[in-house]
């Protein structure tokens, strides 16, 4: 009985030993994404150590790059990501073990003789299922590390359209100054003229009413501001003294457009994550079905053992066997059901290739129209705007127009200043999510 228990436990401890390291896996995903230095906080210490590295990117202006850096650290959301790693992993450990054997005592007593028993009961087919079963657990890790992998790639794509977002609406304060002053100069005026006689009621009201308006719309700039630095906020994982942070005063810069639509849908394909977790998946499904499909009239067998012996020193050593009987149930409904979950994943595999390229279409539509619409803003609208305000500033010197037709020239330069960084930002915008629909940084321009 000691020799069967010694060799039942030797067997577990095998197939238990069999293990992989979760820091190899979160490796893995580190790079698969292109992120280098990922951190998965599990400790209070790593937590600790995350609010440093935190504190010195925002001690200092903060840039696009610091800014993704932060949210891949200390997104508490994509933190919970990151344990499905140890999830998944901690199945795969799972499905390397034998189920544990059922060991038995019972005690009898009859006519002056008394009888102990021991029996043992070990599920022995997982010696065959156990192979299979860890091939399995090997493929849902491996989709969840593409999974995570995307997970990561979104948060940098939001985290830049964040950034872009709070940086612009920003600046777009600064610039609005400009013209607040400007309407700000026509009341004055205005109040003075009309103070001295020189201007009707009905054109002063005009006037302040316009001012009104412009004040309006500071208030609302003040207010998108601050909107767009609190989801940044959300997305870095920042309280407190942490949200006090500067934005870095490096302008954004309108690059040449270099990337050619052709050949972007199956780079695509090839490069994101989400297609290759959909894939891991259908190799799952069909290794499950047939899995179940093996396994229908044999899932569970018993092999038992059992040791009787009285106090008249009879010993009877009985060896056994279990094995359902398949009456009932043949296993089809669990066959067709895993079938139908296969056929399930094979076409969210076809759906997720359609809307792959679909959004690479309109991704590059997206970011290539973005980028001729702020050329266009940058190099003709702005440039005829300011000869515009060139030739009134000649005309108000020679006395042809008056201070009012001045203001309005100034005030409409500004506000075509604000547009072309609105267009400047979208195209910014477009880039970033270009990147993450190719599947990586792949870079729409340089």
């Amino acid at each position: 009985m000691r020799k069967i228990i010694l060799f039942s436990l030797i067997v577990m401890v095998f197939f238990g030993c069999s293990t992989v390291s979760q820091h190899e896996v979160f490796d893995s995903v580190d790079a698969a994404s292109g992120k280098e230095n990922l951190i998965w906080i599990k400790t209070q210490s790593e937590a600790n150590s995350v609010n440093e590295s935190v504190n010195a990117l925002l001690s200092k202006p903060l840039t696009q790059d610091d800014a993704v850096r932060i949210a891949l650290i200390n997104n508490r959301s994509l933190q919970q990501t990151y344990e499905e790693i140890g999830i998944s992993q901690s199945e795969l450990v799972q499905a390397g073990l034998m189920t544990n054997p059922l060991l038995g005592y019972s005690v009898g007593h009859s006519g002056g003789i008394t009888t102990t028993t021991w029996s043992l009961d070990v599920m022995f087919l997982d010696l065959l299922w156990i192979p299979l079963r860890r091939k399995l657990s090997g493929l849902t890790l491996e989709e969840t590390k593409y999974r995570v992998g995307d997970e990561v790639l979104k948060m940098t794509r939001d985290t830049k359209i964040a950034y872009i977002d709070a940086k612009i609406a920003f600046e777009k304060i600064a610039l609005y100054e400009a013209v607040l002053k400007s309407h700000e100069a026509s009341v004055q005026l205005a109040i003075r003229q009309n103070t001295a006689g020189n201007s009707s009621k009905r054109d002063f009201l005009k006037i302040q009413d316009a001012y009104a308006y412009a004040r309006l719309e500071s208030m609302k700039l003040g207010r998108d501001y601050a909107m767009a630095r609190e989801n940044l906020n959300r997305i870095l994982g920042v309280y407190g003294v942490q949200t006090e942070f500067n934005l870095a005063k490096e302008p954004f810069v309108l690059n040449a457009f270099v990337l050619e639509e052709k050949g972007l849908e199956n780079m695509a394909i090839a490069n994101r994550l989400d297609m290759n977790a959909a894939i891991a998946k259908v190799d799952y499904a069909a290794m499950q079905a047939g899995y179940v499909k093996n396994t229908r009239l044999l899932s569970e067998a018993e092999l038992s053992v059992e040791s009787e012996k009285t106090t008249d020193e009879k010993k009877f050593n009985t060896f056994g066997i279990k094995i359902p009987i398949p009456i009932f149930d043949f296993g089809q409904g669990r066959v067709s059901k895993f079938q139908a979950l296969y056929n399930q994943s094979v076409h969210r595999l076809y759906e997720t290739a359609v809307n792959i390229r679909s959004q690479v279409r309109e991704g590059y539509a997206s970011s290539r129209y973005a980028y001729d619409m702020a050329r266009e803003m940058k190099e003709v609208v702005m440039p005829a705007n300011e000869q515009i305000l060139g030739e009134t500033q000649k005309y108000y010197n020679g006395m042809l127009d008056g201070i009012y037709e001045l203001l309005e020239d100034q005030r409409r330069l500004g506000k075509t200043k604000i547009q072309v960084l609105e267009a400047l930002g979208e195209t910014k915008k477009a880039q970033a999510n270009l990147d993450y629909v190719l599947g990586g940084n792949n870079h729409a321009t340089k």
